[in-house]
């Protein structure tokens, strides 16, 4: 209580303040009217007004107005906004304004429910400076009720199970909500209850059917304070045989290195009702030239037959499917075989260098060093970082080294082994051997080559 006498004292103080400001009056005798008529400006904050936490204020200065005008008739003013009060726990000042294209208006955030007040004066091109008028910015706490979203009116069947959908339901203010999903009405054959739904608490739900009709399913959710008005959605469930869906496969392009052979893909088709499908694959199109025909698919009653490809160009198949009752609309699937010259070559990675060193004990005798023989070395040759990044198509690879000095265990394996050989050791004198390992990596068109290295260092040691 104590708080809000202070803030009434502060208010009615800022507002004495502010009916102080000299306005423009009339003429006096013998004094220049045209000079005195014009001075000062009046500054107008605009009308008080009430707005949620969060939302963002616009606070209007253009009613403004100086009697001095330019040239052209218009007003001449620097507009000086400040606040003056803010509630408790805001932290709203100047720096808070945000200044847009028209010089008289400026826009503030309030971020705690309260009031404030804000403070305008204006200076025209003289330099001669308004009184101050004040406007009071009530800031309530904002919060907004939910909206709830079922998903959509959906075709069912009896017995199947039917999800509902309300995950784009949302609270304006961004706060958690709960759900909460009853039956409406049910047809007059159910015996289903207002409870009957799966997950009734969650984003999802689920319901099934027991006849034949019209369900009706409502979900409301809160955000802990407010609920939502309701939303009503609808389950159709037709006792009529429903036509199944056939899907022939996603249309591609395939490099000219693709198998010759190909598997046609009907396995995402489905019947609602759950039925059993029977297959009907025929030929709608294929390149001029192409010896392709519904006989060359190995088995068009199956939702995985092959087929053999052998022009370049486009393929096109249609699928359909029965359930026993009645045939699916076609679907189409296109499958486009490329021509060498759109072939895309490979990129081969030989790997890192590598680097190994051996120390051979040494004997001494009449000041003659013996040193031990460096032995045989292995190492890892790793080429599968190599890639066909544009086309995808499946790598060969080839391993050689021109010395023929070391012996490459499976030369067209991508990753392998390469025996170096060893060598005799000598008293604190390094010797270092060096090869360079190629890579070839090829698709069924192009190639891609890469090297590596390998160095070998012995030296034999003596310890007395």
């Amino acid at each position: 209580m104590h708080s809000s006498q202070n803030t009434r004292l502060r208010l009615l103080a800022l507002l004495v303040a502010a009916a102080t400001a000299h306005a423009c009056d009339g003429s006096k005798p013998g004094v220049d009217t045209e000079a005195e008529a014009c001075s000062p400006p009046v500054a107008n904050a605009g009308a008080d007004a009430s707005v949620t936490a969060s939302a963002l204020a616009i606070l209007d200065g253009s009613a403004s107005t100086d009697c001095d005008a330019d040239g052209d008739g218009a007003y001449v003013l620097t507009y000086n906004w400040a606040v003056e009060s803010v509630p408790a726990g805001s932290t709203v000042d100047a720096s808070r304004f945000v200044f847009g294209e028209d010089p008289s208006k400026v826009s503030v955030q309030p971020d705690v429910a309260g009031t404030y007040v804000f403070s305008l004066t204006v200076t025209d091109a003289e330099g001669t400076t308004s009184g101050m008028d004040l406007v009071v910015l009530t800031v309530g706490s904002g919060n907004q009720k939910p909206v709830a979203s079922c998903g959509g009116n959906q075709e069912g069947a009896a017995g199947l199970r039917s999800d509902m959908d309300g995950s784009t339901s949302y609270d304006p203010d961004n706060s958690p909500i709960e759900y909460s999903w009853s039956i409406s009405s049910v047809p007059s054959c159910s015996q289903l209850g207002p409870g009957a739904i799966y997950n009734g608490q969650s984003p999802v739900a689920s319901l099934v059917p027991d006849c034949d009709g019209v369900y009706v399913v409502g979900l409301v959710v809160t955000d802990s304070e407010i609920w939502s008005d309701p939303a009503f959605c609808t389950i159709n469930v037709a006792g009529l045989n429903q036509p199944p869906i056939a899907d022939a496969g996603i249309s591609a392009t395939y490099s000219p290195c693709a198998s010759q052979t190909q598997e046609l893909n009907g396995f995402g088709s489905y019947d609602r009702e759950g039925d059993t499908l029977v297959y009907r694959w025929a030929v709608l199109s294929v390149p001029a030239g192409s010896s392709v025909t519904d006989a060359s698919i190995s088995d068009p009653t199956i939702a995985n037959p092959t087929f053999t490809w052998d022009e370049i160009g486009d393929y096109s198949f249609q699928l359909q499917v029965f359930d026993g009752n009645s045939w699916s609309p076609p679907d189409v699937v296109t499958m486009t075989f490329q021509d060498e010259r759109d072939n895309h070559a490979p990129q081969a990675n030989a790997g890192d260098d590598v680097s190994i060193s051996n120390s051979m004990d040494c004997s001494t005798a009449s000041y003659v060093f013996t040193c031990e023989e460096c032995p045989d070395e292995e190492v890892e040759l790793d080429g599968s970082a190599s890639i066909d990044s544009r086309d995808g198509d499946e790598l060969s690879f080839l391993w050689s080294e021109s010395t023929g000095q070391i012996q490459i265990v499976s030369p067209t394996s991508p990753v392998t082994t390469a025996i170096l050989p060893g060598a005799p050791a000598t008293y604190n004198s390094p010797s270092t051997r060096s090869w360079t390992v190629d890579l070839t990596a090829e698709d069924c068109v192009d190639d891609d080559a890469d090297q590596m290295t390998i160095t070998y260092t012995c030296q034999g040691e003596y310890t007395p």
